[in-house]
């Protein structure tokens, strides 16, 4: 990922050999990107070059050498204080679409360990690129929740009534939907940014003026009463229009939620996050966490 955005960061410069020369050596080590990512606007100008039809052509053959689906990885990460004598409520995160490793990709996430809680941080099975991971095929999705929730409850003390659900972009989305679909039996979600789909759509979110027919399909035929959940997600980013229109039919449905808008934020995590999260797993644990003091 980071070799991508050197290459579209030399391209935007106006060096482009030096962004053709960047993809070359990374094929050249066996690193592919699929093809969503290579059409990133950032590498326009240099599209058409025969150099990079041959870069895609490499990628492309990398990527059929490639299992699609690889063994699911659990990231956990304790509080200091966590021991054998008590139960432990937990935090299962899911990544963005283009996930690394959740060492990296989770890191936003790890100051929830400070208030008592269990982090639990799932890689994805599918396999999106060579360094990343993606959550595309919902049943397979299904199946990564489940076996996450069997794994840490095999290995941790985790209060099984003290489970929130979490995640960035597709794995927000994802929350909304394991939680919604009631996979694991959680208190609710905290999404930031999310995606208004699991499973990408020909037309992306700022090609589209309604929101995603499937992702709201689901969301009007299901059940939120009992449910708590937190969005955070900035006005600039192009899924906020979609996500107001979410949210609301979610609440129609009997979720307990909350929106938090941030001024001026784009497709990112806000400023302060660490305060923001915090407060956002207390609104969804509410009683729960409360009883437990």
């Amino acid at each position: 990922m980071t070799t991508f955005w050197i290459a579209c960061l030399q391209n935007l410069l106006g060096h482009h050999d030096e962004a053709i020369h960047t993809l070359q050596r990374a094929t050249g080590r066996g690193v592919w990107w699929p093809r969503s990512t290579l059409q990133d606007s950032d590498l326009n100008s240099i599209r058409d070059r025969p150099d990079f039809r041959k870069i895609e052509e490499e990628c492309k053959s990398l990527q059929q050498q490639t299992p699609k689906i690889a063994k699911p990885e659990l990231m956990v990460r304790v509080p200091t204080d966590y021991s054998d004598g008590r139960d432990y409520p937990a935090l299962m995160v899911f990544h963005a679409r283009y996930g690394e490793r959740p060492e990296i990709s989770a890191e936003e996430w790890l100051p929830v360990i400070s208030t008592g809680t269990i982090l639990a941080a799932p890689w994805s099975s599918q396999v999106y690129a060579s360094d990343g991971r993606c959550w595309d095929d919902p049943e397979v999705s299904e199946r990564d929740v489940k076996w996450t929730i069997e794994e840490l409850g095999a290995k941790y003390r985790l209060n099984r009534d003290m489970l929130v659900l979490g995640g960035f972009s597709q794995g927000g989305a994802l929350s909304i939907y394991s939680t919604l679909k009631r996979l694991v039996p959680c208190r609710g979600f905290v999404a930031v940014a999310p995606s208004d789909w699991v499973r990408p759509e020909e037309k992306g979110a700022t090609e589209r003026k309604g929101l995603s027919e499937p992702f709201a399909s689901f969301v009007r035929a299901s059940d939120c009463r009992g449910l708590r959940g937190t969005i955070i997600v900035g006005d600039k980013d192009p899924f906020f229009p979609k996500i107001e229109q979410l949210y609301a039919l979610m609440v129609e449905r009997g979720l307990d939620g909350e929106l938090v808008v941030e001024p001026g934020l784009g497709h990112q995590y806000p400023h302060g996050f660490e305060g923001k999260l915090n407060r956002a797993v207390d609104f969804v644990l509410g009683d729960a966490k409360r009883a437990t003091r």
